[in-house]
């Protein structure tokens, strides 16, 4: 087979995102950024809630980033539960480049079947808050 059918994040998808992650910072009273990326890291949507920091915007694409591209939630544990350690974390950042990849919780991949389709990144909570305001817009997607 010389191609595979794949899906598509689309705008109306992102907003669902967007806008449960909001309410989730909201019911959490948290003041967050939130980014959405297609497969290949490049951003679709994007909210600063208002008396958000700014350098937070940075580090929530960032983390969208580093999900979609890796298709695993970012933080530092591994896929099979075992924590990575920090050489490891020093070297695929170094290798891969400053805003692509980090090792702090709150990037989620959104997969359709098995696929990824993109990812969603989330900062200015404490970082497993941040995931859980992730996981929040994607369940909102998969219910939709």
């Amino acid at each position: 087979m010389k191609t595979v059918a794949t899906c598509k994040l689309s705008q109306e998808g992102c907003d669902i995102i967007v806008n449960a992650a909001v309410d989730k910072a909201k019911e959490l009273k948290q003041i967050v950024s939130i980014a959405v990326v297609d497969a290949g890291g490049h951003l679709m949507a994007f909210k600063r809630m208002t008396n958000g920091r700014t350098h937070n915007t940075l580090i929530a694409q960032t983390k969208a980033r580093s999900a979609a591209l890796t298709t695993a939630a970012t933080g530092k544990t591994a896929r099979d539960g075992s924590e990575i350690p920090d050489h490891q974390v020093l070297a695929q950042t170094l290798a891969v480049g400053p805003g692509w990849f980090i090792s702090i919780e709150g990037g989620v991949p959104i997969t359709i079947e098995g696929q990824c389709i993109g990812a969603v990144g989330v900062s200015g909570a404490p970082s497993a808050v941040d995931r859980q305001i992730s996981q929040a817009g994607i369940d909102a997607f998969n219910k939709a």
